[in-house]
């Protein structure tokens, strides 16, 4: 049977059989299983009579989506066999699409990336050449791979600006299409395509493979050229209702009297961004001071990246400019931290290699705006997937979709 019509939604396939749905129950209880299952554990959770699950699970061996894992350890009698999924017939493709990068990564169930494609020469633009280029790239990709396309699920894609992740429409880039952005490239790649913005992507990336793995209500930012949030309530990600959950950095909690990208003013992004800083040292070099970030650079090709690199290697005007940044951050994420009462924040995207340099000056800023308690309850971490976690929690996205996650 073929692998995407047991997995689909009794919705999206209207004459599906009972038997097809019995099916997608079982590899949804094996996927979501820490360990290989028996037949009466099997049927103790899907609620299937013991001889219907026992017909299914042949079916599924033969089908190549199940197989055998031994004999389970009794005290005494027969030992009844452990079942589990092949994982190997279960694959993502997850995208993350940036200003000035494009990545793509074919993940397996387990989370095990089988090959990952990488372009820095891309620029992201409202044109039909990028996204041409997009399509280019990830089916070069998928050409260059060992993995059957039967056995791809679908393809996540985290994209930079505001995405409405139930209909898969972004509103600020690709908007020429007729149809929305992750429909044309569902018709283009041949793949279901999920679209969703790229900082809730890498929240799920916490919460799949990070340290947000066990916690119940968190945020996530994403602190790179821009400022992001992924808020989760509940073990659930908070998208809103267009998918607008979480734009931190049009939170009128900052002193800046700067234009926006909005065009508003008082935007904290406008504070705390690898923009602001890009600006902020910029006009400390024109007052007179000296880093080593300029390294015979002309000034205005000095990106945040650069600035980063300089704090870590000990540069003081950089490490100030770090500091002063993080603790308006951690003012502005006191009153979220009053508001929403989290057990833990994790700061992500390119600012997570600032390391403790950045999240100790973050925690200054919280001293001074968050309530005792809830500041007490808190925890601040600072992510530690590194840069592809947008593309592998583009690919988790497929994975929860299906509910195999």
């Amino acid at each position: 049977m073929n692998l995407r019509t047991v997995l689909s939604d009794s919705d999206e396939v209207s004459n599906q059989s009972r038997q097809a749905k019995q099916k997608n129950k079982i590899i949804r209880t094996l996927s979501k299983s820490n360990h290989a299952l028996t037949i009466p554990e099997l049927q103790k959770q899907v609620r299937i009579s013991t001889p219907t699950v026992i017909k299914l699970i042949n079916e599924l061996i033969t089908d190549d989506l199940v197989q055998e894992e031994g004999k389970k350890e009794t005290d005494n009698g027969r030992r009844p066999t452990l079942y589990s999924l092949n994982i190997n017939r279960f694959y993502a493709v997850g995208v993350e699409i940036l200003f000035k990068r494009i990545s793509v990564s074919v993940v397996r169930l387990d989370q095990e990336v089988m090959l990952e494609r990488q372009n820095r020469e891309f620029r992201l633009e409202n044109t039909p050449e990028c996204l041409e280029e997009v399509v280019s790239f990830i089916r070069e990709t998928l050409d260059d791979c060992d993995v059957s396309m039967d056995n791809i699920l679908g393809i996540g894609i985290g994209l930079t600006g505001r995405v409405n992740s139930l209909t898969g429409e972004s509103y600020n880039f690709f908007t020429f299409t007729e149809k929305s952005v992750g429909q044309y490239l569902t018709e283009r790649l041949d793949k279901q395509v999920f679209v969703d913005n790229d900082t809730h992507v890498m929240g799920l990336a916490e919460q799949v493979l990070g340290q947000a793995k066990e916690a119940r209500n968190a945020l996530i930012l994403n602190v790179s050229r821009g400022l992001g949030m992924t808020i989760i309530a509940n073990r659930r990600l908070i998208t809103g209702g267009m998918g607008f959950a979480g734009e931190f950095g049009h939170m009128q909690m900052g002193n800046s009297d700067k234009l926006c990208i909005c065009g508003k003013r008082g935007c904290l992004g406008m504070e705390v961004s690898g923009y602001a800083l890009e600006e902020n040292f910029k006009q400390a070099i024109k007052e007179g001071g000296t880093s080593l970030a300029i390294n015979d650079k002309p000034l205005e090709d000095i990106r945040y990246d650069d600035i980063l690199e300089a704090a870590n290697q000990g540069d003081g005007l950089c490490i100030n400019l770090l500091q002063e940044m993080g603790e308006i951050l951690g003012m502005a994420l006191g009153n979220i931290v009053n508001l929403l009462n989290p057990e833990l924040i994790i700061i992500g995207g390119k600012f997570a290699q600032a390391g403790y340099m950045f999240s100790d000056s973050i925690k200054t800023g919280m001293n001074k705006t968050a309530l005792t308690l809830p500041l007490k309850y808190v925890t601040l971490k600072t992510s530690q997937l590194g840069s592809e976690s947008g593309s592998i929690g583009a690919s988790a996205m497929v994975f929860k979709q299906h509910d195999l996650i």
